[in-house]
């Protein structure tokens, strides 16, 4: 069986094994170390600046498949899935026992099928919340609910470091449906049926011979979103967005790579991100955007994305954890719509159960009654913690 965290305190020989070249039958799956007993292993004299903490941390995949070095007010983790810092939301004293109680709660969350950085964040959210508590002559403990909430959740890092967090809230907050279409007039049509929220969507078109058609199409939505106060959110083509005055952007995580982020922000435009993982949810957070989008909720034909659908227990575990507009996104249909707006979720996004629809005005008018219903029945009980939304290997 594949031992799941080694540290300095239990591993520190095997771990030095591994480093000189010597043999071991197996890699621990994460390494879990504070800065000084990184350096220590590494014969370093400190690691006293970001880039020596990452760059002993890529020394150090040679001994595990995931490694996090903790200490200071973040953690680097460098992992399979993602690599960053992860911020602490406040200062906090050193405790002892702090680091045996991190690689304990990284150990659980991976023998529960989490991999390596959702470990690495649920074992943040642990340690957060146990040392806000006051322990006495105790060890520390954190609360049942320590993942609901929000103060526990880490800010994780863009690979390029910005200061950039807050963007302008929604003129409402009540997203509903939310309809993700690919052309102005099917923004036009949607929009004059009663749905509050859309997003224009046209992908393939990022070259410079499009620019024209998709400013165009930009223009036109505005101009249907506005004649029917629809709040619009324009995807990907955020310059273009800024140019026009739109309303908003949504952006993929690919996308807050390459976007300017501060640009978006002080021309005042709304920014809605998409997020199907923990660490994703950590790297919106920290961006503080006007909404957050999760999924997949259910299975979906639309993108072909490496994630695990993640139901409706999920939906409504963020839905209670994150104090910003939720909205679920993926596989969602009449039932489903119903059923994630007792999720508690802000907005449901569609496609094809609006684009695909015989009448598209009867298949709006079918899902808002659902919403309804949903946000008038009971509530979706939210889980302590979400099940893993990437399958381990």
């Amino acid at each position: 069986m594949k031992p799941a965290v080694w540290t300095w305190a239990a591993n520190a020989r095997d771990i030095q094994t591994l480093l000189a070249g010597g043999a071991q039958e197996q890699r621990p799956a994460l390494l879990c170390l504070a800065r000084s007993e990184a350096a220590a292993l590494l014969g370093l004299p400190a690691l006293d600046s970001p880039e020596a903490v990452m760059q002993a941390a890529a020394r150090l995949r040679a001994v595990g498949e995931a490694v996090v070095i903790t200490g200071g007010d973040s953690d680097y983790a460098d992992t399979p899935q993602a690599s960053g810092w992860l911020s602490r939301p406040a200062p906090q004293p050193a405790h002892a026992g702090a680091a045996s109680l991190f690689a304990d709660a990284a150990a659980q969350a991976l023998a529960s099928g989490f991999v390596a950085m959702e470990a690495i964040v649920i074992a943040c959210m642990v340690h957060n919340d146990a040392v806000s508590q006051p322990t006495g002559t105790g060890a520390l403990q954190p609360r049942p609910d320590f993942a609901q909430r929000s103060a526990n959740l880490p800010f994780f890092s863009l690979p390029q470091a910005t200061s950039v967090s807050g963007f302008a809230a929604l003129s409402n907050a009540d997203l509903g449906l939310y309809a993700v279409v690919d052309s102005a007039a099917w923004v036009a049509r949607v929009v004059a049926a009663g749905v509050p929220t859309v997003q224009l969507r046209i992908k393939d078109a990022e070259g410079a011979e499009h620019r024209d058609f998709v400013r165009g199409q930009i223009r036109e939505s505005m101009g249907a979103a506005t004649a029917a106060g629809a709040q619009l959110f324009i995807n990907d083509h955020w310059q273009l967005a800024i140019e026009e005055g739109a309303y908003g952007v949504h952006l993929g995580q690919e996308d807050l790579h390459i976007a300017d982020l501060a640009a978006i922000q002080q021309a005042g435009l709304r920014l809605g991100i998409s997020t199907h993982a923990y660490w994703e949810v950590c790297r919106a957070w920290a961006l503080q955007p006007s909404y957050i989008a999760c999924g997949p909720i259910h299975p979906t034909k639309a993108k072909a994305m490496p994630w695990l659908p993640q139901g409706n227990a999920n939906l409504a575990y963020w839905c209670t954890l994150l104090p910003l507009p939720v909205v679920g996104i993926a596989g969602m249909d009449v039932t489903r719509t119903q059923q994630a707006a007792a999720c508690g979720a802000a907005g449901v996004a569609l496609i094809s159960a609006i684009t695909a629809a015989a009448s598209p005005e009867a298949a709006i008018k079918g899902l808002q009654q659902a919403l309804q219903r949903g946000r008038s029945g009971p509530a979706e009980q939210a889980p302590l913690l979400p099940r893993p939304t990437l399958a381990a290997t």
